[in-house]
Order: C-alpha cells, then structure tokens, then sequence
C-alpha cells in the first residue's frame, strides 16, 4: 500500500521526499507536492513533516517544514497546505506559530461492526428492497456485464467529485488515468467495488480499500448522480459495502469525510459512526 501511495500521484505531480537516517534507523521525513501548475487554478502545494517521537523537537520540526516550503516556492507554489491530526498539539502549535491558519476539516470516523452487526445488515437488507422497489439495481462491479461499464463509471464519478467541498482544487483525471488510480490499488477490488444502476445508467457507486495485509478498511469514495440524489441510493451503497466487511470478518471500518459534507456525515451518523479524530488542514502564502 505504501509503495502504490508514493507512486500513484507520480505522473500528475511533482514530489519531493527526503529521508533522515541515524544508526541505521529513519528518524525523520520530509514530504511535499504540487500538482502540474496547468491543472491548478490556483498553485496550492502541500508539506508534511515527520520526526519520530523520541527525536522530535520545535526546531527540528520548524527545520523540515521550512525546508518543504523553500522547496515549494522554489517550484512556483503560492500557497503552503499542512495537514495535521487535531491530536497532535505539538505540531498543530508549530505550524500555526510559523503562520499557517485552519481552512477545512476532515472527519476521521469509525464504525464498530460487532457490537451493531444484526442492526446494520438488517438496514443494509431494507434498502436493498427500497432500490428494487424503485428500479435500481444494486451489484458488485465484477457483476456487471456492460463493456462499457468502467467508461460509464469514470463520467460519474468525475463529474461527482466536483460537488466533493474543498478548498484545494481536484484534478481532474483522463479516462486512463483514472483507470490506472483506481484498480491498480492494492486494496481495491471489483468484486468488492458496488454500483448502482438505473437502466443502462451507472448513477452511483460505493467501494471500500480493503487493506491486503493487515490493517481496517476504509470508506475510499462514495458518490452518486446529481439526477438522482434524494432517493437513498448513496445510503444503500455504503450499506452494501458494510454488510461485505461483516461478511468478510472485519470487527471495524473507518471512514474520512469533509467537515462540511452535511449529507454523507448525516448518513455516516444514522449508520452509528463515532468520530475518532479530525485531520485540519492549514494554509499559508508563501510569498
């Protein structure tokens, strides 16, 4: 997984990543990135330090951060993007300290799959009926015979991440590219990737990344048609990838959503996710 995340964005970004070795051991990492500038109405470029905890001071850390930013602006960016979990006061003071300031928060929830199993597959069931009451067929997309199902899906799911609330622009992805992101992932399957059709349409769409070694599963994207919100499809998806997890064994699955997505963190809190903890991310101009 860790080799697909540092890989997956190499063609449409510029990356920086340095590795500090003492004894044998990494003790600290620099990470930074840009999009291509020509995707990017505005330059937005991100910065991530880490310093192992027995090693880990304010200098230090004002040290890499400093040296992600020169970096940064080295390569035209404007604007600096931090983003660090609201548990990690250390560096959520360092950062604010060197000028950034909060824009946006990510919610980082978890689902327990024991302790509400009976109630969830019991829901996942009452809205699979409502989907066939309504013409909508719910399936795996290993499922579904349309040669041109993974086309159809790609036009969905673009023009869906254009509602997604953001601050830093999403790029979006080619038809190829797209392809490549998303099923060369480790954790993603088709067979355990659910779609939503309306006749010869593909109006939603809901997957897990299910990790392939160890590790919980995540929520990777939910979404449907603009044409069709309102009908509980987005619902009976994420139900559907949830009864797949208790099937597949797994106690417990987290899910990460903008702070300001009203209508999934509605859904995320009627299905009884509790939120663990927010991820905030920090702007600063670096002129």
């Amino acid at each position: 997984m860790l080799r697909y995340w540092w890989t997956s964005g190499s063609d449409d970004e510029a990356i920086l990543r340095l590795v500090a070795v003492r004894q044998g051991a990494a003790v600290a990492f620099l990470g930074a990135g840009h999009q291509r500038w020509q995707d990017m109405p505005e330059r937005f470029g991100w910065v991530r330090p880490i310093i192992r905890a027995d090693q880990w001071s304010e200098p230090a850390h004002l040290q890499l951060l400093g040296k992600g930013e020169a970096w940064l602006k080295s390569e035209g960016a404007a604007i600096a993007v931090s983003r660090v979990r609201e548990d990690r006061r250390n560096e959520l003071d360092v950062v604010t300290r060197a000028g950034y300031r909060e824009v946006r928060r990510q919610n980082f929830s978890e689902l327990d799959l024991v302790a509400k199993r009976d109630q969830l597959l019991a829901a996942a069931a009452k809205h699979r009926r409502r989907m066939q009451d309504q013409g909508v067929e719910l399936l795996a997309l290993s499922d579904d015979k349309d040669p041109d199902r993974l086309a159809k899906l790609h036009v969905m799911m673009v023009a869906a991440e254009k509602d997604i609330p953001t601050t830093v622009p999403i790029p979006l992805m080619p038809f190829d590219r797209w392809k490549k992101f998303t099923f060369d992932n480790p954790g993603t399957r088709e067979d355990r990737f659910w779609i939503a059709r309306e006749g010869d349409a593909i109006v939603g769409m809901s997957v897990l990344d299910f990790p392939p070694v160890r590790g919980l599963p995540w929520t990777a994207f939910t979404a449907t048609s603009k044409e069709v919100r309102g009908r509980g499809i987005a619902r009976a998806l994420k139900y559907e990838t949830i009864a797949q997890a208790i099937q597949l064994g797994f106690k417990r699955i987290r899910t990460s959503n903008d702070g300001a997505n009203a209508p999934i963190l509605h859904i995320n809190s009627e299905m009884g996710y509790r939120l663990v903890v927010p991820l905030i991310e920090l702007h600063r101009e670096l002129a």
